[in-house]
């Protein structure tokens, strides 16, 4: 298993602790082993800025680092701490990606130890296998488990998914058309409502279904990222059907975001529109806005209240804290609170990680 320390230091939110501690080591190099000039302090800064880049551009960050280290060859100015710099780069690259990235990643650094010495072939094998293998197969390795560690955990879930709530779903589906036919309800609203079960139920266990495909096979996609503007306007269509006043703008745009952004972008639209009808009701006027500009995605659900207060939204629930966890997951940020005598929810991603 991978040590949860190391997974928090290396998480997007641990950026300004991990620019602490290489700052730390940066300053204890030049404190007691090396005598900085000016070109080695501006290198090893600029070095140590550009790991803050790591999380989102792990490849751009090390093809940097290598950069500095072929200045600083050239200039004959300090080595080491852009060498380290440079090794944790490399791991956190082989960490986050895996194929080309590492092979253009490998070739650039190797290529920029050979400037250093390029008669010694023996000793250039050597760093490339040690000093440049080295971050990359641990990496790798931390990779891989996390990867693994992930599989054991969906694999178990979709289990528990199938045997648990999509048995009792599907029980209270079965059980609703039974009503329907039985009944044979003359009152006409609640016919709609004994439809209106059975559609929800229905539409339930097909997500739950797909979910437990999904979660077995991590290739497959809840949903298909060319057909997520329609989804949303349908989940916009169902909140309608259920007596919400919903006004929609879905940018077309959406359909350019991978499957992990994609859905996402639903599931905080249905999670928004389920929190105006359960906390403001019916009778609230909804505007839900999505928009892709640029690099930024930016999701909006704003309600005017209704006829209830805000009082009391601002409890947490567990629906809000997984899309919370979702949008910061991806490099985002979700806000939620009081909005003029209503209420807003407010999403902000990059497009790319």
């Amino acid at each position: 298993m991978v040590p949860a320390w190391l997974d928090q230091f290396f998480d997007r939110r641990a950026i300004p602790l991990r620019l602490l501690v290489l700052v730390a080591v940066a300053t204890s190099y030049f404190l007691f082993m090396s005598t900085p000039n000016g070109l080695d302090l501006v290198l090893v800064s600029l070095a140590v800025t550009a790991m803050a880049a790591g999380p989102r551009w792990p490849l751009a960050v090390v093809l940097t680092q290598a950069g500095l280290l072929a200045l600083a060859t050239s200039a004959d100015a300090s080595h080491l701490t852009l060498k380290v710099l440079a090794g944790v780069a490399l791991f956190e690259l082989a960490m986050r990606r895996s194929g080309w990235p590492l092979l253009v990643a490998a070739v650039a650094v190797t290529a920029v130890y050979g400037l250093y010495r390029p008669d010694d072939v023996p000793g250039l094998v050597f760093r490339a296998v040690m000093v440049i293998g080295g971050p990359i197969l641990l990496g790798t390795y931390v990779r891989s488990v996390r990867q693994l560690a992930q599989a054991e955990v969906r694999t178990s879930v979709a289990r528990e998914l199938h045997d648990l709530v999509a048995h009792h779903v599907s029980s209270i589906v079965l059980r609703v058309k039974v009503a329907r036919q039985v009944l044979a309800p003359s009152d006409e609203r609640l016919r709609q409502v004994l439809d209106d079960v059975h559609e929800t139920g229905v539409a339930a266990l097909a997500d739950l279904r797909q979910l437990v495909t999904v979660l077995r096979d991590p290739d497959q996609t809840f949903v298909d990222p060319e057909s997520l503007p329609s989804a949303v306007e349908a989940a916009v269509a169902r909140a309608r059907k259920a007596g919400l006043r919903v006004d929609a703008s879905v940018d077309p745009a959406l359909a350019q975001l991978d499957p992990t952004r994609g859905l996402t972008v639903l599931r905080f639209a249905q999670e928004g529109l389920a929190n105006v009808a359960k906390h403001a009701g019916t009778a609230a006027r909804t505007r839900l806005a999505t928009s892709v500009s640029g690099e930024v995605v930016r999701l909006e659900i704003r309600d005017d209240g209704g006829d209830f207060s805000v009082a009391g939204r601002d409890e947490p629930g567990h629906g809000l804290t997984g899309l919370r966890e979702r949008v910061e997951m991806l490099g985002g940020t979700l806000e939620a609170g009081a909005h003029g005598h209503g209420w807003r929810l407010l999403a902000v991603m990059p497009v790319h990680s």
